[in-house]
């Protein structure tokens, strides 16, 4: 771990991304979930599921960033 690393920052980021990672996990086993009748979900899974692995994926990488693990374009040295 860096030795500047805020621990704040560090819980904070990790949690995002453990609560993404769950709400992703439950609309993917609500969407593949056989279906009894033709009424449609109240709760709209596809949307969320995109939305929130959009945001986990963006957690995961604040967490590499925070490691050291450089993700983005780099400078050109």
């Amino acid at each position: 771990m860096p030795p500047d690393l805020d621990p704040t920052e560090l819980w904070l980021t990790l949690s995002a991304f453990l609560v993404c990672a769950t709400i992703v996990g439950v609309m993917a086993w609500l969407e593949r979930r056989p279906r009894h009748s033709l009424n449609p979900r109240l709760l709209p899974t596809t949307p969320i599921l995109l939305v929130f692995g959009f945001i986990g994926l963006l957690a995961l990488v604040h967490l590499l960033n925070l490691y050291g693990i450089h993700t983005g374009r780099g400078t050109g040295q």
